[in-house]
């Protein structure tokens, strides 16, 4: 029997986010921030990182609309 993903459990998913140590200071998100960013490259999502301190990037995800305003 396959696993289904874990982000499609939202409690697998936020138990495996708590895991990560992102207190600050130090701070260290990289390890959070890859994840994330695997998770939403899998769902087809585009996604960019910026750090100006390697240990602590941001995560940018673009969710494309269809156009059609409001």
């Amino acid at each position: 029997m396959a696993r289904t993903p874990s982000w499609t459990d939202p409690v697998d998913l936020l138990q495996q986010l708590i895991r990560f140590d992102t207190s600050n200071p130090p701070g260290h998100e990289a390890a959070c921030i890859g994840f994330l960013d695997e998770v939403l490259r899998a769902e087809g999502l585009e996604t960019r990182r910026f750090a100006r301190d390697e240990s602590r990037p941001n995560l940018i995800a673009r969710l494309p609309g269809r156009g059609a305003g409001s």
